[in-house]
């Protein structure tokens, strides 16, 4: 029998295995998005604070600026089988630096809202459990070291067993979400008639278009997912483009018709106003006059599913950033361990639990409001990943330019990406002059966020070179190249 050499076994990259379809994949990207938890927060912010009733057009311009971007992020992943997903697309496209500048960033941003997310899980689950089923309330940060331990050990197991629970649960969030769409076109909304005119372009000009269309993009974050879990997927040719086509129609179709429910059942010349004065409770209205009380209280347990289902997404995707830079050496080489059995990243899903402690901890213990900082860690994220679209859409334009003539026509490798970096760059400028709107908290706070993520990025790039100079083997394995 034929033995590896040392240097063979060395050169061997670890590999992730699993046996994922289209729809285990499609839901584990909607679960990162948490439909229901957009309904009743982002859609009624976007109506008060944004564009007013044209809210459905926000969500429609950003669905088109994604869909753009995916039509070249779907070819690079016909050329780069690459399970490191941005990480890897990036370092193809712009080079080592850059990539894991990138790489590093991007892990920060899933972590920030996987470990913020504790914080509002802890809220929901007070308003599950005490305020509608009468349990006595707890401190916020008993219900989130529970989902904590749930969310540990499933992180431990085979995907196959989360991606259920994710598709049980977001089948059901987007179920009750079309029943409340349904009843309001039914019962004609507020007026007894729907209006067609928030549907109209016209509209989608009012108010504050910069803001709407910061908050809808943001909407769209983690379709990289279907990238990033291509070596646990079955057929990753077919599912994962499929899967990313499939999260951008969805999402803009159900969010955009959603929007225009919530205006007719508000009353469309009342809506700004009273999603203004207090968004989530006008969507709880609106959800209890037109599906009862029943679709009210299954939609109020739906928010807690919806919110656990978030953080075991964000769990699983932090584990394989830290599995893919474990692989390349960044990060210490023990994380890129596969349990033999489970076929789980482990080590690197244990070290991703207890950072989440790491992070938590001090929070709880200095007393920190638990919105405030869920609100700035989601801050953090919606600014990494727009920032990151926007870089590796311009790595997908140069990849492509160099690799992809031979096998793609002008429009995917120049037109759509062209055109989605117009889109994408001005959401960009957007993010990071609007900063302190995303965190919900000071200038100084903002200020000293972005300047923790600037370090991060920069260091990346320093690493890298650091890298090339004194472990050429590592500087090679960058971006699972």
């Amino acid at each position: 029998m034929m033995s590896l050499t040392t240097q063979q076994a060395a050169n061997i990259q670890p590999e992730l295995k699993g046996n994922l379809g289209l729809f285990h994949l499609f839901f584990t990207v909607m679960a990162w998005n948490a439909p229901l938890v957009i309904v009743f927060a982002a859609i009624p912010i976007i109506v008060g604070y944004g564009n007013g009733i044209g809210a459905a057009g926000a969500f429609i311009a950003a669905g088109a600026t994604i869909g753009l971007f995916a039509i070249g992020f779907t070819r690079m992943t016909k050329i780069l089988p690459s399970p490191g997903a941005f990480y890897a697309y990036i370092t193809a496209g712009l080079g080592k630096r850059l990539g894991l500048g990138s790489g590093l960033l991007t892990l920060v941003g899933y972590f920030a809202a996987y470990s913020g997310t504790f914080a509002f899980g802890g809220i929901v689950s007070n308003q599950l459990f005490h305020d509608t089923l009468g349990l006595p309330e707890l401190p916020w940060y008993l219900w989130g070291t529970i989902l904590w331990l749930i969310v540990a050990v499933l992180g431990l197991l085979k995907f196959s067993l989360s991606a259920t629970l994710l598709t049980v649960f977001l089948g059901l969030e987007v179920l009750i979400i079309v029943i409340y769409d349904i009843a309001v076109f039914v019962q004609g909304g507020a007026a007894g008639t729907i209006s067609a005119e928030p549907l109209l372009p016209t509209t989608w000009t009012d108010g504050s278009v910069a803001m709407a269309m910061l908050f809808a993009i943001g909407m769209f974050g983690g379709f990289e997912i279907t990238a990033l879990f291509r070596s646990e997927v079955r057929n990753p040719e077919r599912t994962v483009p499929a899967a990313t086509y499939m999260v951008v129609i969805v999402a803009t179709l159900m969010y955009a018709l959603t929007s225009w429910a919530f205006i007719n059942a508000a009353g469309l010349n009342e809506a700004v106003a009273l999603a203004a004065e207090d968004p989530t409770g006008t969507m709880h209205a609106t959800f209890l006059a037109f599906g009862g009380k029943l679709l009210f209280d299954i939609s109020s347990a739906l928010v807690f599913t919806s919110t656990f289902a978030v953080i075991l997404a964000g769990h699983n995707i932090v584990s394989r950033y830290l599995f893919n830079l474990g692989a390349d050496g960044i990060l210490p080489k023990q994380l890129s361990k596969v349990h033999a059995k489970q076929g789980s990243p482990y080590r690197a899903s244990l070290v991703a639990s207890l950072a989440c402690l790491a992070v938590n901890i001090p929070a709880i213990l200095a007393n920190v409001d638990p919105t405030s900082f869920y609100a700035a860690m989601l801050g953090m994220t919606s600014l990494v990943l727009i920032v990151i679209l926007f870089i590796c859409n311009g790595a997908i334009l140069a990849f492509l330019h160099k690799n992809g003539r031979s096998r793609f026509s002008f429009f995917p490798r120049v037109i759509a990406p062209g055109l989605a970096a117009i889109g994408l760059g001005i959401c960009a400028y957007l993010a990071i002059t609007n900063f302190n709107s995303l965190t919900g908290g000071s200038q100084t706070l903002s200020t000293a966020l972005m300047v923790f993520l600037g370090a991060v990025f920069v260091g990346g790039i320093l690493m890298a070179a650091a890298y090339k100079r004194t472990k050429p083997e590592v500087y090679a394995r960058i971006g699972r190249q």
